[in-house]
């Protein structure tokens, strides 16, 4: 993480000024912390999947330890026909599709090597729907159509966050949780900001300047 960190700010940003670091920080392939205070009260890292990298995909699992998904705008899952995944899904309406390994892997697909290859691929424009097995070990989910402003979650701020650095509309988020199993509230998550170099935005912000 090192090498997509040193910057010369980071933990804990706010108004227009910090989101636009905070999109600096996703269009350079690094990572930040978006935090909701509401919905969910906890914070997830993001990445974009364009520049998704294994340390990246490394760091998730063993720094930030929650789950891995890949938000994408819903007109990529429909072009790579990655339909959702049957049932109500959970209570914050969070739309999960099938998940999928990189056709192409000679591996199991678990690996973060492999992981961050499906990734990229998921966000590459000329991706087709057979270069994906399913299920896999990859966890994509739909935002909504209009973002943000249709709804809060880190789904549509992490889809959000793609298209305002000029990528793909493809990204990653992973929950942070403690050692102890426990989520991370605002103060272990500036913590964590702050230790990894990563700029940390509350959602909210997002929602306005984006």
């Amino acid at each position: 993480m090192r090498a997509v960190a040193q910057l010369p700010w980071a933990g804990q940003l706010s108004g227009e000024a910090g989101v636009q670091k905070v999109v600096a920080q996703i269009a350079a392939g690094g990572g930040v912390v978006v935090w909701d205070p509401t919905a969910e009260s906890e914070g997830d890292v993001v990445f974009a999947g364009e520049r998704f990298r294994p340390e990246a995909m490394r760091f998730l699992l063993t720094q930030a330890c929650g789950h891995t998904t890949v938000p994408c705008a819903p007109e990529v899952l429909q072009r790579l026909k990655i339909g959702p995944i049957p049932g109500d899904g959970d209570r914050q309406g969070t739309a999960m599709h099938v998940p999928v390994d990189l056709a192409s892997s000679d591996g199991t697909g678990v690996s973060a090597a492999e992981r961050a290859a499906t990734i990229r691929r998921l966000a590459s424009p000329d991706a087709v729907a057979e270069d994906f097995l399913r299920p896999g070990h990859v966890f994509p989910l739909a935002a909504r159509p209009g973002l943000l402003a249709e709804r809060g979650g880190h789904t549509e701020a992490t889809v959000a966050l793609c298209k305002a650095a000029g990528l793909a509309p493809v990204g990653v988020c992973c929950e942070v949780m403690r050692t102890d199993g426990v989520m991370a509230g605002p103060a272990d998550l500036e913590q964590f900001a702050l230790r990894w170099e990563l700029p940390m935005i509350d959602i909210h912000d997002l929602a306005r300047w984006l």
